[in-house]
């Protein structure tokens, strides 16, 4: 997205920052995500960051506020629109499935070496398995089972993720057709 002023200027707005930065640590860790970095991937000056940033700092607490509201809430809120329990499971798994790895795999690195970042692991780990429980919850009617199938899942979603390029398409498609047939008893299709 860019950002236009009161000038017609084209300058970019501080979502276009917090997204370069995300994009950033698909291949690199937060060490390496310097505001030089993120004004050379951008082509804007450091002027334009300070713009929207007070420092560094500030950016890496917005672009993690970013990547809870992006990569967590939005997937939440698309899964939601299903129907029922099994397609809005099935809507949910489509639309992590497409979120790249290496950027939450660099945020779980960082979040092992500081506090602040592993506040919003927590966060983000506690709202994606209470909405896999809920799921599991009205699939199967057992409120203990559906705890269960919960983390089970989302330490597959997890496992999947660290493992990256590992996991072909094809057998992730197995995995997943798997474990709804023979774990979660959804059908499928």
């Amino acid at each position: 997205m860019v950002c236009k002023n009161e000038k017609s200027e084209s300058r970019h707005c501080a979502i276009d920052l917090l997204d370069a930065g995300l994009k950033l640590l698909e291949t690199e860790s937060v060490q390496q995500l310097t505001i030089d970095s993120l004004c050379r991937k951008l082509k804007v000056t450091k002027g334009s960051f300070y713009h929207h940033f007070k420092n560094r700092g500030d950016f890496l607490e917005r672009m993690l506020k970013h990547w809870v509201e992006v990569w967590t809430l939005a997937s939440i809120e698309a899964a939601d629109k299903g129907v029922d329990a099994i397609e809005r499971f099935n809507l949910v798994v489509e639309s992590s499935h497409k979120l790249p790895s290496g950027t939450e795999t660099s945020i779980r690195a960082w979040a092992l070496r500081d506090p602040f970042a592993q506040k919003y692991i927590e966060r983000v780990d506690h709202m994606r398995i209470e909405y896999l429980r809920s799921i599991f919850e009205e699939v199967s009617g057992d409120s203990e089972r559906a705890k269960l199938l919960s983390k089970i899942s989302y330490s597959m979603f997890l496992g999947v993720r660290m493992m990256g390029e590992n996991v072909s398409e094809e057998d992730h498609s197995r995995i997943l057709k798997t474990m709804k047939q023979e774990l979660y008893k959804i059908p499928v299709k």
